[in-house]
């Protein structure tokens, strides 16, 4: 890691806009329709691929998208936020040290959870429909209609727990910064993954089917005795492969758009690449 007195902080509007674009390749090249399936009803696909078969063959190849709407509107918008906030945290802290990226990490997980639970609930309602949607806004209505504000937030602690993989996140692509954004990206989403996975399962188990559980803790307690341990990894498996694809995308397109929106001669600590040297250190 470079020196921390040394190199300063890029502008947060930059990381903002460069964030986006990442976002937008990240959505690109992977969706998260594979894990969602996998991790909410027990036994309704033996794995992976008779996911998949089951899908294409009852549903056509539009059941492979089907719940995409929601996070092709906001995706873009959370990984600007993610990176933005990263890089403020970062300038608010008196060191640039891996316990800060850590700290900045989570904390910019923590603020986006506010947005990426409401986003997944509907999502998640949407794949695993029961009663028909007619899409993402009707679906919210929905849920707004018969819970309130309070209902559109459900799964908020599982979600905000889940997001504090950033941290990790973050601390990794600083260690493998030296192997290029797509190397070192991908690293990091499987990372990032690896580190929160067991959370992801059960806010998905309570996004699927709001009010049969107590709370967290309940719901992990339900899922244990009926399942075992192994229902806290059950879809880990297509997660982890389209993670490094994904974000070695994310990290790809944000590195190339700092190179645009900073001058390429100054060098910074976070969030930036300007030569073959220091290749996007986050």
């Amino acid at each position: 890691m470079a020196d921390d007195n040394e190199i300063p902080h890029p502008p947060t509007t930059a990381c903002f806009v460069a964030g986006l674009a990442g976002g937008l390749a990240g959505l690109a090249v992977g969706h998260p329709f594979v894990k969602v399936r996998l991790q909410t009803p027990a036994a309704r696909y033996k794995g992976t691929l008779d996911c998949v078969i089951s899908t294409v063959r009852q549903e056509k190849i539009y059941g492979l998208y089907r719940g995409m709407a929601s996070p092709a509107a906001g995706v873009a918008f959370i990984n600007a936020l993610v990176f933005g906030a990263f890089n403020r945290i970062m300038k608010l802290q008196e060191g640039n040290g891996y316990a800060n990226i850590m700290v900045a990490g989570m904390g910019a997980g923590v603020i986006t959870s506010f947005i990426t639970c409401p986003m997944e609930l509907v999502k998640v309602q949407l794949q695993n429909q029961t009663v028909g949607h007619t899409g993402p806004i009707d679906c919210l209505k929905r849920i707004y209609t018969t819970g309130g504000v309070r209902a559109c937030f459900t799964g908020i602690l599982p979600t905000a727990m889940r997001e504090l993989s950033f941290g990790p996140y973050f601390v990794t692509y600083e260690l493998t910064a030296g192997l290029g954004p797509i190397l070192g990206g991908g690293l990091a989403g499987i990372m990032a993954w690896i580190s929160t996975y067991p959370a992801d399962v059960i806010k998905t188990r309570i996004q699927a089917e709001p009010g049969k559980y107590k709370g967290m803790i309940d719901c992990l307690r339900t899922c244990y005795q009926k399942e075992g341990l192994s229902v806290l990894f059950r879809g880990m498996a297509p997660t982890l492969l389209r993670a490094f694809p994904c974000n070695a995308a994310t990290f790809f397109a944000y590195t190339w758009t700092m190179r645009l929106l900073v001058n390429e001669k100054n060098e910074y600590h976070v969030a930036a690449t300007y030569d073959d040297k220091n290749t996007a250190a986050l």
